[in-house]
């Protein structure tokens, strides 16, 4: 691994904590130029400071870096959407899986909370096809979670739970996206009315026996910080 390798991860791992901007470029030995984001759509289910449920939609610029390669990460992710101020700067990796032809992709970020850099949290997110979701050939879309903090900008300083809830990655490119439209700093949809999921995307973020509620976030921890997950 070259000089300039280990400095671009030791660079954008110290960068991480401090939720600053980070390109996260690495350097092979032609110095060949990074790799071009994907630009995607996320859709996901989060917790207001009453822990009540909704659904939340973000940009999210996915960059591939290459293979997995044991300590190194190799995939680099932005996201922004209505719900937080700023970009959130995440890194983390992607593996192929080939013992059933899947990709699994686990990304790490901080939130900031007034001056300081806190409330981490993680995605952990599983390519599928989606004959109901169009895409251009060739491409997947990713379903999972992610799991943090249920932090909200602006609410009070107490501590949050922390949470586990649904998530659906789809290529900004996709009918559905052109559907419900672009993310914008008064709107932040999950489908086609404010209140509503998608219908394609409510098999990951409606639940099943009633298609007009979200599904829950669930709880991972109780009072003691001890592993107890229970549903919202």
């Amino acid at each position: 691994m070259s000089e300039y390798l280990l400095f671009a991860v030791a660079f954008c791992l110290t960068g991480l904590l401090a939720l600053s901007s980070c390109d996260l470029e690495f350097w092979d030995d032609d110095d060949e130029a990074a790799a071009e984001p994907i630009e995607m759509r996320g859709f996901f289910i989060s917790m207001d400071e009453s822990e009540v449920t909704d659904c939340k939609t973000e940009a999210f610029a996915l960059t591939l870096e290459g293979d997995v390669v044991r300590n190194e990460p190799n995939v680099s992710v932005t996201t922004q959407g209505p719900g937080f101020a700023g970009n959130f700067p995440q890194i983390g990796v992607k593996v192929n899986e080939s013992d059933n032809n899947s990709e699994t992709i686990v990304t790490t970020y901080v939130s900031e909370t007034g001056e300081s850099f806190d409330r981490p949290g993680s995605y952990f997110l599983v390519a599928t096809e989606d004959p109901d979701i169009s895409v251009a050939e060739g491409q997947k879309i990713y379903v999972g979670y992610w799991a943090g903090y249920a932090y909200r900008p602006g609410g009070d300083d107490t501590q949050k739970p922390v949470v586990v809830c649904p998530y659906v990655l789809v290529p900004e490119g996709s009918d559905l996206v052109a559907e419900i439209g672009l993310v914008e700093d008064d709107d932040d949809r999950c489908g086609a009315t404010d209140e509503a999921v998608h219908e394609d995307l409510q098999e990951y973020l409606a639940k099943s026996d009633a298609p007009g509620d979200f599904r829950d976030c669930w709880h991972l921890l109780d009072e003691n910080n001890i592993l107890s997950p229970m549903e919202n």
